[in-house]
């Protein structure tokens, strides 16, 4: 019945339009179409210049002044329906240059000459509000444009897109907070705009039809409006909307009640408001005297004075309009027009709201991929300023160690390396461009280095426009194009190895390789995707991958082979595995080591399924990495699977428009199983807290622009915790006393699918147990620890002191270190998980190149290890980089595949304790930055700009009420009471 009324109702239109056109083809039809725009190529400059020519066009209306042809009307381009409207842009008036409408009066079959703008009027919706009104009066309630400026030169697209409100003036974008730019190529728009299709040689991207248009035949689409406009408050015209640049220069006023009331739903979801969101709020620095008193090695600075990282408005590379083989990387935003969340009325998609309120800057929490992967380890890779410090106290020591030539060789190479990931599509951009040898060549290309990260040249013209490119690519970090891109390297016909050999050997430390330029691969089959308006877009054909489901995708980056600099091959010696392994060949030389070997440790797990393919306990990385549903129990959410579209574009179920594309190629499904959310957590909150706190030092942006999500950030923190507490390790705990003595036993399980913890060797947990008597006061009830911390997360003993071994202290040059313990039976012994390396000269170093002696590795094994490993293609030092360290070693837990330890405590009581009182807590905590790892860190650069910029954040670091208090991340607890040894014992339980 309801598709019988709906066809009706279509042919009555269709027959209305008909009769309209033939009641009208006697008419003469306009020959004048006014006179061109007369502005310059956008690609010809920075975006605020053109602005700059772009907005006094607007505002003094040239576009009326020449004479450019307009709709018949103001127009709806969507329904108003009680007090919702749901068009894809507000009420609109389009005027069109003398270009686009020869093109549109030759049958759309040619192509848009560059220089071409179409200008859309925009007014508060519905068009009804308007009707009879004269120009003048019109112009009074004009609110904003969007314009589109036709520019062949600048994107795949060729459209040069602007969104300003009515008075608009220039806005730095490169401030704080770093408003998304309303200008540019490639911009969100063509999430609608690529739903177009052009029967001529160019497929264009816009809407524009004659019908429309005064003067031509025809009248525009009808879309239901019903009365609830009248009804409301906002029934009359309503005065001019504030000028937008006021709105966002007063980041803490608020908007004008009637504004707020005018545009709360009004205007179109399909574009996002930011300006109309509060902004984040500057975190003020509060400087950790006991801090600085702990780190001496640098002093304190203004936080003007700090190195600043580019703000997140440069890191911008569309798609190029040649884009061939040697254009392999676009930039994240270029990806979150379609697949960031929205909200109603189009919505809402991969968005939760959590409250009443469902549009623009509604309260939720945002699982899209965009949305999720901004705030992940892989999305802050490339401003992450604990690596950047990293890798500027390697160049310190290399500069020791060497003379200036061989010191400038191996730091190049190994800027190249440490890059491949952490800047991974600059870098590799930068390969892709730079064919040519960088040594050999009479005019070498520049080596990829940090300095790149800091370009940020926007005129076109300047020498180094080129090089910001780069710098915006790598600073965009492990990018969408990165992961989607990769394919598995070809194996060669003549190679007989096991594949997986050949991987190893190949494509590890992020040596990954690219399947085709215009192609991006995902998870879903080619039959069930709708590929037009991406490839129409931005030139990329979405296709079917298994790859993008397989651990060895994420093995690529998170197995990392790195040479040893002060430990060469001697003559006559062979390369072995790890050296082969190597791609630069200026790196072979050196013996290597397996610094990170999470990928490794999976495949020497039970949950593998790369040797045993049937494996029903297997679960890949991104089975555990990329959740499928959400709980959240305080927004009382459970949803164990989520049900979504993945794509926010103009499908099938937007109002109808002019020139779209078959509805066939719009179908956008909604996936009802198979959507992986993008929240690569793991356990480094203390990265997003940087950025959570000193957001404008690091560049970023921390409301969500197509949401309008204020919490985006402080969703990834509570995920970060969650999966500490629910999907990292276990512990228990069971005391006994008999006389004084009472002995403890606590177990730890592993839960992750390799080593806890994994990634960089720095990263430790410990195990803090409490020995408390119920019956003293509050202060007095810790009778005996083991692991306690200081404010800063040194491990004190039980008088408060931090205990030698933080810091390697001794006055023998190896230092003192916890060992691994099996039985503890004093304060200042603790368990801590970790891996410690001394160099070729016997000394504790958190250097990743310059480590060569695993003196310590306790870390918890994953359930499922094995010596032997699980097949004969995992081998030589790719397997025992698998292995525990000496101590562990010869532990029966260490041996038996069960992924846990057990630590036994024998403690002393202290006289007088009242035993019938006594309680045992057993806490582990994670430290993904370590006392004596950020000592050495400030000691061996301490006038490196990243590393006194990593000094300033951590001495201002507020860590009081949030989960990393006291820089530990608690992860799982335990507790019991403490019986007579001859009468009972009690088991703990985790709390």
């Amino acid at each position: 019945m309801i598709r019988s009324a709906a066809m009706f109702l279509w042919v009555c239109g269709f027959i209305q339009v008909a009769c309209s056109q033939e009641k009208s083809s006697d008419s003469p039809l306009p020959t004048d179409y006014g006179q061109p725009a007369g502005l310059p190529r956008p690609s010809d400059m920075s975006v605020r210049d053109f602005e700059a020519k772009l907005f006094q066009f607007l505002n003094e209306r040239k576009y009326v002044q020449l004479g450019w042809l307009a709709d018949k009307q103001v127009r709806d381009t969507g329904p108003f329906i009680n007090g919702n409207y749901y068009g894809t842009h507000p009420a609109v008036r389009i005027y069109y240059s003398p270009e686009i409408i020869e093109w549109l009066a030759g049958g759309r079959q040619s192509v848009i000459p560059d220089g071409a703008v179409i200008v859309k009027e925009q007014y508060e919706p519905p068009a009804a509000r308007h009707e009879n009104l004269d120009d003048d009066a019109l112009w009074q309630l004009l609110q904003s444009w969007t314009v589109m400026v036709k520019d062949s030169r600048g994107s795949h697209d060729g459209w040069f897109w602007s969104n300003p409100a009515k008075g608009q003036q220039l806005v730095d974008y490169f401030a704080y907070p770093f408003e998304e730019p309303y200008s540019g190529f490639g911009l969100y728009c063509l999430r609608c705009h690529g739903a177009t299709k052009s029967p001529g040689i160019s497929n264009e991207y816009t809407f524009a039809s004659l019908r429309n248009i005064a003067g031509f035949p025809g009248e525009p689409l009808l879309f239901r409006v019903d009365d609830s406009w009248r009804e409301s408050p906002n029934a009359e015209p309503l005065t001019q909307e504030p000028l937008l640049v006021e709105i966002t220069a007063a980041s803490s006023a608020e908007t004008p009640g009637s504004t707020k009331a005018a545009t709360s739903n009004l205007p179109s979801a399909a574009h996002p408001r930011c300006a109309e969101s509060d902004q984040p709020t500057r975190c003020l620095p509060e400087l950790n005297q006991d801090f600085l008193e702990c780190y001496k090695s640098i002093a304190t600075c203004e936080r003007t004075n700090v190195l600043h990282l580019p703000p997140v408005t440069l890191d911008s590379v569309p798609r190029s309009s040649s884009s061939g083989n040697e254009q392999a990387f676009v930039t994240s935003n270029q990806c979150m027009s379609c697949h960031a969340g929205i909200t109603e009325p189009f919505g809402p998609t991969m968005f939760i709201p959590t409250g009443a309120e469902k549009h623009y800057g509604a309260s939720g929490i945002n699982v899209s991929p965009y949305g999720e992967w901004r705030w992940t380890p892989m999305g802050l890779a490339g401003r992450d300023p604990v690596f950047y410090a990293q890798l500027e106290s390697e160049l310190a020591l290399l500069d020791r160690k060497y003379d200036p030539q061989k010191s400038a060789d191996v730091s190049r190479n190994l800027q190249k390396t440490c890059l491949g990931c952490h800047g991974a599509m600059g870098r590799r951009q930068h390969d892709i461009d730079f064919v040519q040898d960088t040594v050999a060549a009479e005019d070498p290309s520049p080596s990829f280095t940090p300095d790149y990260i800091y370009q940020q040249e926007v005129d076109p013209k300047h020498a180094d426009f080129e090089g910001s490119k780069y710098g915006a690519l790598a600073r965009d970090g492990v990018s969408c194009a990165v992961c989607h891109r990769m394919q598995p390297r070809p194996q060669p016909e003549g190679d007989q190895s096991n594949y997986l050999e050949h991987f190893l050997r190949t494509s590890i430390t992020g040596n990954f390789y690219l399947g085709k330029p215009n192609e991006i691969y995902g998870p879903f089959k080619d039959d069930v995707l709708a590929p037009y308006i991406m490839e129409h877009s931005i030139g990329i054909r979405p296709k079917y991958s298994t790859y993008l489901q397989s651990s060895q995708l994420c093995g690529t980056c998170h197995t990392v082979n790195l040479p040893v600099v002060n430990w060469e091959k001697e003559n006559g010696e062979t390369h072995n595995d790890l050296m082969l392994a190597e791609p630069n060949p200026e790196l072979r030389d050196f013996h290597h080591h397996v610094e990170q070997a999470t990928y490794l440790e999976w495949l020497n797990s039970e949950y593998e399924n790369e040797f045993d393919a049937g494996n029903p306990k297997a679960k890949t990385c991104q089975q555990c990495h990329m959740s499928r549903g959400i709980r959240d129990v305080a927004a009382g959410i459970d949803i164990p699977q989520i049900r979504t579209a993945i794509a926010t574009v103009q499908d099938t179920s937007y109002p109808d428009a002019e020139n779209l594309a078959e509805h066939k190629e719009l179908n956008v499904r909604r996936r009802d199983e198979g959507y992986a959310r993008h929240n690569f957590r793991g356990l480094n909150a203390f990265m997003v807290e940087m950025f959570n706190q000193f957001d404008d030092i690091l560049g970023v942006r921390k409301h969500d622009y197509m949401t309008g999500s204020k919490t985006d950030l402080s969703h990834s923190m509570d995920d970060f915790v969650r999966q500490a507490r629910e999907e990292t390790a276990t512990i228990g705990v069971k005391a006994d006393w008999n006389a004084d003595l009472l002995e403890a036993t606590v177990e730890v399980c592993n839960l992750a699918g390799h080593r806890f913890p994994s990634g960089v060797g720095f990263r430790r947990a410990f195990v803090e147990l409490l020995v408390i008597d119920e019956s003293q006061l509050p202060e007095e009830q810790i009778v005996w620890s083991s692991g306690r911390t200081n404010s800063l997360g040194v491990i004190v003993d039980q008088a408060g002191q931090p205990l030698p071994t933080e810091f390697f202290d001794d006055s023998n040059a190896t230092g003192v270190y916890q060992p691994h313990h099996e039985t503890i039976t004093a304060s200042n012994q603790v368990q801590i998980y970790e891996t410690l390396l001394q160099t070729i000269e016997g000394e504790f170093t958190t250097s990743f190149v310059h480590g060569c002696t695993t003196i310590k590795d306790n870390r918890l094994l994953p359930r499922g290890w094995s010596r032997k490993g699980p097949g004969a293609a995992l081998n030589g030092h790719f397997l025992s980089a698998t292995y525990p360290g000496p101590a562990a070693s010869q532990d029966g837990r260490y041996q038996d595949g069960s992924g846990s330890d057990v630590t036994t405590y024998k403690i002393a009581l202290p006289v007088g304790t009242q035993r019938d009182k006594l309680r045992v807590t057993a806490t582990l905590y994670y430290q993904a930055l370590p006392p004596y790892f950020l000592k050495n860190l400030f000691e061996t650069a301490p006038d490196g700009p990243a590393t006194r910029r990593l000094h300033y954040i951590c001495s201002n670091m507020k860590l009081a009420g949030t989960p990393i208090e006291k820089w530990k991340l608690q992860v799982v607890s335990a507790e019991t009471s403490v019986k007579n040894r001859n009468s009972s014992t009690t088991s703990a339980a985790a709390r």
